[in-house]
Protein backbone atom coordinates (compact mmCIF):
# COMPACT_ATOMS: atom_id res chain seq x y z
CA UNK A 1 0.00 0.00 0.00
CA UNK A 2 2.76 2.46 0.84
CA UNK A 3 4.27 2.58 -2.68
CA UNK A 4 0.83 3.33 -4.13
CA UNK A 5 0.23 6.00 -1.50
CA UNK A 6 3.61 7.59 -2.30
CA UNK A 7 2.77 7.67 -6.00
CA UNK A 8 -0.60 9.26 -5.25
CA UNK A 9 1.01 11.90 -3.08
CA UNK A 10 3.61 12.60 -5.76
CA UNK A 11 0.91 13.03 -8.42
CA UNK A 12 -1.05 15.31 -6.09
CA UNK A 13 2.07 17.41 -5.45
CA UNK A 14 2.77 17.73 -9.17
CA UNK A 15 -0.81 18.75 -9.90
CA UNK A 16 -0.69 21.33 -7.13
CA UNK A 17 2.60 22.70 -8.47
CA UNK A 18 1.19 22.87 -12.00
CA UNK A 19 -1.89 24.77 -10.80
CA UNK A 20 0.33 27.33 -9.05
CA UNK A 21 2.17 28.01 -12.31
CA UNK A 22 -0.82 28.08 -14.63
CA UNK A 23 -0.21 30.31 -17.62
CA UNK A 24 -2.66 33.11 -18.29
CA UNK A 25 -4.47 33.04 -21.60
CA UNK A 26 -5.20 36.16 -23.62
CA UNK A 27 -6.80 37.04 -26.94
CA UNK A 28 -5.96 40.14 -28.96
CA UNK A 29 -8.60 41.56 -31.31
CA UNK A 30 -7.46 44.60 -33.26
CA UNK A 31 -8.42 47.14 -35.88
CA UNK A 32 -6.18 49.38 -37.98
CA UNK A 33 -7.39 52.93 -38.48
CA UNK A 34 -6.68 54.14 -42.04
CA UNK A 35 -3.52 52.05 -42.45
CA UNK A 36 -4.26 49.99 -45.58
CA UNK A 37 -0.58 49.33 -46.33
CA UNK A 38 -0.01 47.32 -43.16
CA UNK A 39 0.12 43.57 -43.74
CA UNK A 40 1.75 42.46 -40.50
CA UNK A 41 2.46 43.67 -36.99
CA UNK A 42 5.15 42.66 -34.51
CA UNK A 43 4.76 41.87 -30.82
CA UNK A 44 7.72 42.92 -28.67
CA UNK A 45 8.17 42.36 -24.95
CA UNK A 46 11.99 42.44 -24.91
CA UNK A 47 12.50 46.19 -25.24
CA UNK A 48 16.19 45.99 -24.38
CA UNK A 49 16.96 44.18 -27.62
CA UNK A 50 13.80 45.09 -29.55
CA UNK A 51 13.37 41.55 -30.86
CA UNK A 52 9.75 40.53 -31.66
CA UNK A 53 8.49 37.32 -30.10
CA UNK A 54 5.80 36.85 -32.77
CA UNK A 55 4.23 38.30 -35.92
CA UNK A 56 0.53 38.96 -36.47
CA UNK A 57 -0.88 38.87 -39.99
CA UNK A 58 -3.36 41.61 -40.87
CA UNK A 59 -6.38 40.79 -43.04
CA UNK A 60 -8.15 43.84 -44.37
CA UNK A 61 -7.88 46.16 -41.41
CA UNK A 62 -8.40 43.46 -38.78
CA UNK A 63 -6.09 41.18 -36.84
CA UNK A 64 -6.48 38.53 -34.15
CA UNK A 65 -4.01 36.69 -31.96
CA UNK A 66 -4.23 34.17 -29.12
CA UNK A 67 -1.43 33.43 -26.70
CA UNK A 68 -0.32 32.56 -23.21
CA UNK A 69 2.05 34.23 -20.79
CA UNK A 70 3.60 33.25 -17.49
CA UNK A 71 2.58 36.55 -15.91
CA UNK A 72 1.12 39.95 -16.72
CA UNK A 73 3.66 41.92 -18.70
CA UNK A 74 4.02 45.06 -20.79
CA UNK A 75 4.06 44.48 -24.53
CA UNK A 76 4.45 46.68 -27.61
CA UNK A 77 2.78 46.21 -30.98
CA UNK A 78 3.61 47.98 -34.23
CA UNK A 79 5.70 47.93 -37.39
CA UNK A 80 8.34 50.63 -37.65
CA UNK A 81 9.19 49.47 -41.17
CA UNK A 82 5.73 50.63 -42.27
CA UNK A 83 5.61 53.73 -40.06
CA UNK A 84 3.44 52.25 -37.31
CA UNK A 85 4.90 53.38 -34.00
CA UNK A 86 5.18 50.90 -31.14
CA UNK A 87 2.00 51.00 -29.06
CA UNK A 88 2.23 49.76 -25.44
CA UNK A 89 -0.40 47.56 -23.79
CA UNK A 90 -0.54 44.80 -21.19
CA UNK A 91 -0.68 41.07 -21.80
CA UNK A 92 -3.14 39.85 -19.21
CA UNK A 93 -5.93 37.29 -18.90
CA UNK A 94 -8.92 37.91 -21.16
CA UNK A 95 -9.87 39.57 -24.42
CA UNK A 96 -7.77 42.64 -25.29
CA UNK A 97 -9.14 45.07 -27.88
CA UNK A 98 -6.77 47.37 -29.79
CA UNK A 99 -7.21 50.21 -32.25
CA UNK A 100 -3.94 51.23 -33.94
CA UNK A 101 -3.63 54.52 -35.79
CA UNK A 102 -0.95 56.95 -36.96
CA UNK A 103 -2.85 59.51 -34.90
CA UNK A 104 -2.00 58.65 -31.30
CA UNK A 105 -5.27 60.24 -30.18
CA UNK A 106 -7.16 57.50 -32.00
CA UNK A 107 -5.15 54.60 -30.57
CA UNK A 108 -7.14 52.64 -28.02
CA UNK A 109 -6.71 49.63 -25.76
CA UNK A 110 -9.44 48.05 -23.64
CA UNK A 111 -11.02 44.86 -22.39
CA UNK A 112 -8.93 43.91 -19.34
CA UNK A 113 -8.36 45.72 -16.02
CA UNK A 114 -4.87 47.16 -16.55
CA UNK A 115 -5.53 48.01 -20.18
CA UNK A 116 -8.72 49.84 -19.24
CA UNK A 117 -6.79 51.84 -16.65
CA UNK A 118 -3.99 52.54 -19.16
CA UNK A 119 -6.52 53.78 -21.74
CA UNK A 120 -8.14 56.06 -19.15
CA UNK A 121 -4.75 57.62 -18.37
CA UNK A 122 -3.95 58.13 -22.05
CA UNK A 123 -7.34 59.65 -22.87
CA UNK A 124 -7.16 62.14 -19.99
CA UNK A 125 -3.49 62.82 -20.69
CA UNK A 126 -4.10 63.77 -24.32
CA UNK A 127 -6.77 66.27 -23.23
CA UNK A 128 -4.28 68.04 -20.97
CA UNK A 129 -1.48 67.87 -23.55
CA UNK A 130 -3.71 69.27 -26.31
CA UNK A 131 -4.76 72.08 -24.02
CA UNK A 132 -1.12 72.92 -23.27
CA UNK A 133 -0.05 72.78 -26.92
CA UNK A 134 -2.99 74.98 -27.83
CA UNK A 135 -1.50 77.85 -25.84
CA UNK A 136 1.83 77.74 -27.69
CA UNK A 137 0.71 76.55 -31.14
CA UNK A 138 0.58 80.06 -32.59
CA UNK A 139 3.97 81.17 -31.26
CA UNK A 140 6.68 81.79 -33.83
CA UNK A 141 9.95 83.66 -34.23
CA UNK A 142 8.04 86.94 -34.46
CA UNK A 143 6.18 86.46 -31.18
CA UNK A 144 7.05 88.96 -28.49
CA UNK A 145 8.77 87.91 -25.27
CA UNK A 146 5.66 88.88 -23.32
CA UNK A 147 3.35 86.78 -25.50
CA UNK A 148 5.69 83.79 -25.33
CA UNK A 149 6.02 84.02 -21.56
CA UNK A 150 2.26 84.34 -21.09
CA UNK A 151 1.58 81.35 -23.38
CA UNK A 152 4.06 79.12 -21.57
CA UNK A 153 2.70 80.12 -18.18
CA UNK A 154 -0.80 79.17 -19.31
CA UNK A 155 0.50 75.87 -20.72
CA UNK A 156 2.05 74.94 -17.38
CA UNK A 157 -1.40 74.65 -15.79
CA UNK A 158 -2.65 71.65 -17.84
CA UNK A 159 0.86 70.16 -17.82
CA UNK A 160 0.76 70.29 -14.03
CA UNK A 161 -2.60 68.53 -14.04
CA UNK A 162 -1.18 65.88 -16.37
CA UNK A 163 1.80 65.34 -14.07
CA UNK A 164 -0.52 64.93 -11.08
CA UNK A 165 -2.69 62.45 -12.97
CA UNK A 166 0.39 60.46 -13.98
CA UNK A 167 1.65 60.31 -10.39
CA UNK A 168 -1.76 59.41 -8.94
CA UNK A 169 -2.22 56.60 -11.46
CA UNK A 170 1.25 55.24 -10.71
CA UNK A 171 0.60 55.39 -6.97
CA UNK A 172 -2.80 53.70 -7.29
CA UNK A 173 -1.24 50.86 -9.29
CA UNK A 174 2.13 50.68 -7.54
CA UNK A 175 1.72 46.97 -6.77
CA UNK A 176 0.97 45.93 -10.35
CA UNK A 177 2.57 46.10 -13.80
CA UNK A 178 0.95 49.40 -14.79
CA UNK A 179 2.45 51.17 -11.79
CA UNK A 180 5.80 49.53 -12.49
CA UNK A 181 5.69 50.64 -16.15
CA UNK A 182 4.89 54.24 -15.20
CA UNK A 183 7.80 54.34 -12.74
CA UNK A 184 10.37 52.96 -15.20
CA UNK A 185 9.10 55.37 -17.91
CA UNK A 186 8.71 58.51 -15.75
CA UNK A 187 7.82 61.04 -18.46
CA UNK A 188 6.09 63.44 -16.06
CA UNK A 189 7.67 62.50 -12.71
CA UNK A 190 10.55 64.25 -11.03
CA UNK A 191 13.27 62.33 -9.22
CA UNK A 192 11.72 62.80 -5.77
CA UNK A 193 8.38 61.44 -6.98
CA UNK A 194 10.08 58.45 -8.59
CA UNK A 195 11.89 57.61 -5.36
CA UNK A 196 8.67 58.02 -3.35
CA UNK A 197 6.93 55.56 -5.65
CA UNK A 198 9.83 53.12 -5.59
CA UNK A 199 9.70 53.13 -1.79
CA UNK A 200 6.02 52.14 -1.97
CA UNK A 201 6.64 49.17 -4.28
CA UNK A 202 6.47 45.56 -3.09
CA UNK A 203 9.94 44.24 -2.27
CA UNK A 204 9.86 41.75 -5.13
CA UNK A 205 9.14 44.50 -7.66
CA UNK A 206 11.74 46.84 -6.19
CA UNK A 207 14.34 44.09 -6.59
CA UNK A 208 13.94 44.06 -10.38
CA UNK A 209 17.08 45.21 -12.23
CA UNK A 210 15.42 48.21 -13.98
CA UNK A 211 14.29 49.60 -10.63
CA UNK A 212 17.72 49.06 -9.10
CA UNK A 213 19.27 50.76 -12.12
CA UNK A 214 16.85 53.67 -11.76
CA UNK A 215 17.70 54.12 -8.09
CA UNK A 216 21.40 54.12 -8.96
CA UNK A 217 20.75 56.56 -11.81
CA UNK A 218 18.91 58.98 -9.53
CA UNK A 219 21.72 58.79 -6.98
CA UNK A 220 24.20 59.58 -9.75
CA UNK A 221 22.05 62.46 -10.94
CA UNK A 222 21.95 63.90 -7.44
CA UNK A 223 25.72 64.25 -7.60
CA UNK A 224 25.13 67.40 -9.67
CA UNK A 225 27.41 69.16 -12.12
CA UNK A 226 30.32 69.40 -9.66
CA UNK A 227 30.68 65.64 -9.62
CA UNK A 228 30.18 65.52 -13.39
CA UNK A 229 33.09 67.93 -13.72
CA UNK A 230 35.26 65.58 -11.66
CA UNK A 231 34.25 62.63 -13.81
CA UNK A 232 35.11 64.50 -16.99
CA UNK A 233 38.43 65.56 -15.50
CA UNK A 234 38.29 69.29 -16.26
CA UNK A 235 37.93 72.45 -14.22
CA UNK A 236 34.58 72.98 -15.92
CA UNK A 237 32.17 70.38 -17.23
CA UNK A 238 33.08 70.23 -20.92
CA UNK A 239 31.56 67.55 -23.10
CA UNK A 240 34.31 65.42 -24.65
CA UNK A 241 34.06 65.28 -28.43
CA UNK A 242 32.92 62.07 -30.10
CA UNK A 243 32.08 60.97 -33.63
CA UNK A 244 29.85 58.41 -35.32
CA UNK A 245 28.27 57.86 -38.76
CA UNK A 246 25.15 59.83 -39.66
CA UNK A 247 22.14 58.53 -41.62
CA UNK A 248 24.16 58.62 -44.84
CA UNK A 249 27.19 56.89 -43.33
CA UNK A 250 29.27 60.07 -43.08
CA UNK A 251 31.31 60.53 -39.90
CA UNK A 252 30.02 63.48 -37.87
CA UNK A 253 31.80 65.17 -34.97
CA UNK A 254 29.55 66.14 -32.07
CA UNK A 255 31.49 69.37 -31.51
CA UNK A 256 31.01 70.37 -35.15
CA UNK A 257 27.26 70.27 -34.54
CA UNK A 258 27.48 71.95 -31.13
CA UNK A 259 29.45 74.95 -32.47
CA UNK A 260 26.58 75.86 -34.78
CA UNK A 261 24.05 76.51 -32.00
CA UNK A 262 23.58 78.59 -28.87
CA UNK A 263 22.40 75.45 -27.06
CA UNK A 264 22.45 71.84 -28.27
CA UNK A 265 20.53 68.90 -26.86
CA UNK A 266 22.51 65.66 -27.07
CA UNK A 267 19.60 63.21 -27.17
CA UNK A 268 20.39 59.55 -26.40
CA UNK A 269 17.53 57.38 -27.69
CA UNK A 270 16.64 54.29 -29.76
CA UNK A 271 13.80 53.19 -32.03
CA UNK A 272 13.13 50.17 -29.80
CA UNK A 273 12.76 52.38 -26.70
CA UNK A 274 9.05 52.99 -26.08
CA UNK A 275 9.55 56.03 -23.80
CA UNK A 276 11.95 57.53 -26.36
CA UNK A 277 9.39 57.22 -29.15
CA UNK A 278 6.68 58.67 -26.91
CA UNK A 279 8.91 61.67 -26.14
CA UNK A 280 9.91 62.26 -29.78
CA UNK A 281 6.79 64.25 -30.86
CA UNK A 282 7.49 66.65 -27.99
CA UNK A 283 11.12 66.98 -29.09
CA UNK A 284 9.97 67.75 -32.64
CA UNK A 285 7.66 70.47 -31.31
CA UNK A 286 10.45 71.99 -29.20
CA UNK A 287 12.83 71.96 -32.16
CA UNK A 288 10.33 73.77 -34.39
CA UNK A 289 9.75 76.40 -31.71
CA UNK A 290 13.33 76.99 -30.52
CA UNK A 291 15.55 76.19 -33.50
CA UNK A 292 15.07 79.74 -34.86
CA UNK A 293 16.23 80.99 -31.45
CA UNK A 294 19.47 78.98 -31.46
CA UNK A 295 18.55 75.42 -30.47
CA UNK A 296 20.22 72.42 -32.09
CA UNK A 297 19.68 68.72 -31.43
CA UNK A 298 22.11 65.87 -32.01
CA UNK A 299 20.38 62.51 -31.88
CA UNK A 300 22.66 59.72 -30.64
CA UNK A 301 20.88 56.43 -31.32
CA UNK A 302 21.66 53.20 -29.48
CA UNK A 303 20.07 51.20 -32.28
CA UNK A 304 21.83 48.20 -33.78
CA UNK A 305 19.56 47.86 -36.84
CA UNK A 306 20.21 50.61 -39.40
CA UNK A 307 16.86 50.26 -41.17
CA UNK A 308 14.81 50.48 -37.97
CA UNK A 309 16.83 53.52 -36.92
CA UNK A 310 16.35 55.31 -40.24
CA UNK A 311 12.65 54.44 -40.41
CA UNK A 312 12.08 55.79 -36.90
CA UNK A 313 13.79 59.08 -37.80
CA UNK A 314 11.66 59.40 -40.94
CA UNK A 315 8.47 58.44 -39.15
CA UNK A 316 8.86 60.97 -36.33
CA UNK A 317 9.88 63.88 -38.54
CA UNK A 318 13.00 64.51 -36.44
CA UNK A 319 14.88 66.66 -38.96
CA UNK A 320 18.01 67.34 -36.91
CA UNK A 321 21.38 65.55 -37.20
CA UNK A 322 21.38 61.87 -36.17
CA UNK A 323 24.35 59.58 -35.57
CA UNK A 324 24.75 55.99 -34.39
CA UNK A 325 27.55 53.49 -33.88
CA UNK A 326 25.02 50.70 -34.60
CA UNK A 327 26.65 48.60 -31.88
CA UNK A 328 25.00 46.63 -29.09
CA UNK A 329 27.33 48.17 -26.52
CA UNK A 330 27.65 51.84 -27.44
CA UNK A 331 31.09 53.23 -26.64
CA UNK A 332 29.66 56.75 -26.60
CA UNK A 333 26.94 55.87 -24.07
CA UNK A 334 29.51 54.01 -21.99
CA UNK A 335 31.80 57.04 -22.03
CA UNK A 336 29.03 59.13 -20.44
CA UNK A 337 27.94 56.37 -18.04
CA UNK A 338 24.46 56.20 -19.59
CA UNK A 339 22.55 53.03 -18.76
CA UNK A 340 18.95 54.22 -19.27
CA UNK A 341 17.29 56.15 -22.09
CA UNK A 342 15.90 58.59 -23.04
CA UNK A 343 18.70 60.77 -21.64
CA UNK A 344 19.75 64.29 -22.58
CA UNK A 345 22.78 66.51 -22.15
CA UNK A 346 22.44 70.21 -22.92
CA UNK A 347 25.61 72.05 -23.88
CA UNK A 348 26.47 75.56 -25.04
CA UNK A 349 28.38 76.31 -28.26
CA UNK A 350 31.72 75.75 -26.47
CA UNK A 351 30.59 72.32 -25.29
CA UNK A 352 30.10 73.31 -21.64
CA UNK A 353 27.47 71.07 -20.01
CA UNK A 354 24.73 73.32 -18.67
CA UNK A 355 22.11 70.66 -17.80
CA UNK A 356 21.52 66.92 -17.99
CA UNK A 357 18.71 64.41 -17.70
CA UNK A 358 15.95 66.85 -18.71
CA UNK A 359 12.94 65.57 -20.67
CA UNK A 360 9.28 66.54 -20.93
CA UNK A 361 8.18 69.74 -19.23
CA UNK A 362 11.50 70.17 -17.42
CA UNK A 363 13.29 70.36 -20.76
CA UNK A 364 10.69 72.75 -22.15
CA UNK A 365 10.96 75.03 -19.11
CA UNK A 366 14.77 75.09 -19.39
CA UNK A 367 14.69 76.08 -23.06
CA UNK A 368 12.10 78.75 -22.40
CA UNK A 369 14.26 80.27 -19.66
CA UNK A 370 17.49 80.16 -21.66
CA UNK A 371 16.51 80.84 -25.27
CA UNK A 372 13.76 83.43 -24.98
CA UNK A 373 15.04 86.93 -25.68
Amino acid sequence: MRPHASVALLILALLTLASCHKSLEYQIHGTLDNLPQIKELYLISDMENGIPFDTIKVKGNKFDYTGTADSITICFIGNLNDSVTLMPFFLEEGAIHLVISKDQHKCEVSGTPLNNEWQKLNAEGYKYMDEALGFIANLNENSSKEDSLAAHEKALVPIGKLASLYYQTAEKNIDNELGYFLVVTPAYLDENQVMTLINKMPKSMRARPPIKDMEAFIRDQSMGLNEMEDIMGDDIAVMPDFSAPDLDGKMVSAMDVVKQNELTIIDFWASWCGPCMQEMPHMVQLYKLYHPKGLGILGVSLDTDAEKWKNAVKQTGATWTHISELKKNSEIAGRFGIDAIPFTLIVDKEGNVVASGLIGTELEDFLHQNLEE
